[in-house]
């Protein structure tokens, strides 16, 4: 389980296919402490650290991960937002978020003003209940606001601080993001329909 706040930004090192998917190792700052078997939320998609050296980890994208994410774009040299999981005595600054990629979207127009920002995302069907204005939902791993809703589309607001910290700072119109929505709604969904 995550927050959506990240931590910092990692850079693939190297993305090499193998049998199982695809083998990738990430730089970071040395800060950055994770331990073998750890779970690292790499632009919102949960991973399983499987080695480790002071400044790099590596984790295994399966394929069914290459299919779901937007990790069939990733190559060396991208930047990667990272978070490492909660701890019980963490802050809840963000929201909850799980690393499992509800679907991909496109960046339809990026507005920039002075320093901060809106974003426009295209709506998808499979994620069109879940979308409400004033509500969480996480983009490349990123706790954000929805702003407003669209009938083919939603935005958020984004401040310098968050363009600057993560991997937005590199993202362009007409790229794909990764997209989870807030767990609540899909609950509380589960909920109504299982009285039904």
């Amino acid at each position: 389980m995550f927050t959506g706040l990240v931590e910092q930004k990692g850079l693939i090192k190297s993305f090499k296919k193998n049998t199982d998917g695809f083998l990738m190792t990430i730089s970071h700052d040395h800060s950055f402490n994770v331990e073998i078997n750890d779970s690292v939320s790499c632009s919102g998609v949960c991973l399983t650290v499987i080695e480790k050296t002071l400044e790099t980890f590596t984790v295994q994208l399966v394929n069914e991960t290459m299919q779901r994410t937007n990790a069939s774009d990733w190559d060396e040299g991208n930047l990667l937002n990272l978070e490492r999981a909660l701890l019980p005595s963490t802050r809840m600054g963000g929201h909850f978020v799980q690393g499992h990629i509800d679907g991909l979207v496109k960046v339809l127009n990026i507005q920039f003003f002075d320093k901060s920002s809106t974003w426009t995302f295209e709506m998808t069907s499979n994620i069109n209940k879940y979308i409400v204005e004033k509500g969480s939902i996480a983009i490349n791993g990123v706790s954000l606001t929805i702003a407003k809703k669209n009938e083919e589309s939603f935005e958020v607001a984004m401040i310098p601080h968050t363009i600057e910290m993560t991997s937005f700072c590199e993202i362009k119109i007409g790229d794909n993001v990764n997209i989870e929505v807030d767990i609540l709604g899909k609950y509380i969904e589960n909920f109504v329909n299982g009285k039904k």
